[in-house]
């Protein structure tokens, strides 16, 4: 991890993100959450030791599947299968480690900037505050619009960031023109208020790891690295978890910052 980028006046000041855990517990927490009224908007961030595949709602059976070795990938022999969660939002399975940073955003169900609009417009203010935040280091990424949605290739449905979904942060290949997804979102609702998750890859991702532990061939994993890009291979800089979230913060207002273990933003209540 890169070293911390000294944080504005009035902006978040930590120097790395929140809380390094595990995915499991990450989800837990998510739906404690959910689970009381939610009064005002919020945010956690997370990080992770090790590497996990957090499994949407649709996919839970896969758990089961390969804990039996059902369609496992081993072409030399055993290998280290990556731990396996459950998640209560949808979508395809996400590869999470330290090559990961990820934020969990609670919002209450009156909040203009989710409330009065559709489901898929409900991400466009994270998106544009994504928008915003890369490009303070020089990178040139775009949210993109409903109407530019890139469904993923029927052998890569398994997989989170194998499409992108509306309002979700893609950078142009500057070789070949192709968008290649940086930035996932997901969204849960209750009827105690909204939680949006967001994550951003931040360094490469071992995607053979991923798709040997699910029973999915190393050519399939070899597309899906082809559909993604990570911030450390576009940004002409550096760039720490600590500057990504100092530089994201402003354009998330109005948000209270979580406690955990790092300093809260200044003037945060």
């Amino acid at each position: 991890m890169n070293g911390a980028m000294m944080a504005p006046a009035g902006a978040w000041d930590g120097g790395a993100a929140d809380l390094v855990l595990d995915a499991a517990e990450e989800q837990r927490w998510n739906e404690a959450q959910l689970a009381e009224p939610v009064t005002q908007p919020q945010m956690r961030v997370w990080t992770y030791r090790q590497g996990a595949i957090v499994l949407g709602r649709s996919q839970h059976a896969m758990a089961e599947q390969v804990a039996a070795g059902d369609g496992a990938c081993e072409p030399d022999g055993a290998i280290d299968r990556l731990p396996l969660v459950k998640r209560g939002a949808g979508g395809g399975a996400v590869l999470v480690g330290p090559w990961l940073l990820s934020a969990s955003l609670l919002l209450p169900l009156d909040d203009p900037r989710m409330a009065a609009v559709s489901v898929a417009d409900s991400y466009r203010w994270l998106g544009e505050a994504m928008v915003a935040a890369l490009a303070s280091f020089g990178v040139q990424a775009r949210a993109v619009s409903p109407a530019q949605r890139i469904a993923a290739p029927d052998d890569l449905k398994w997989a989170c960031f194998a499409g992108v979904a509306p309002w979700e942060i893609v950078v142009d290949d500057p070789a070949t023109g192709v968008a290649r997804k940086l930035v996932g979102f997901a969204q849960r609702r209750s009827r105690h208020g909204m939680l949006l998750a967001l994550g951003a890859l931040m360094q490469p991702a071992p995607w053979r790891a991923m798709a040997r532990t699910l029973g999915y061939p190393d050519a399939q994993a070899d597309a899906l690295a082809g559909t993604v890009i990570d911030l450390a291979s576009v940004s002409p800089q550096p760039v720490s978890n600590g500057a990504f979230l100092a530089a994201l913060w402003p354009h998330l207002q109005p948000m209270v910052w979580l406690p955990g273990a790092l300093p809260a933003p200044a003037g945060a209540v």
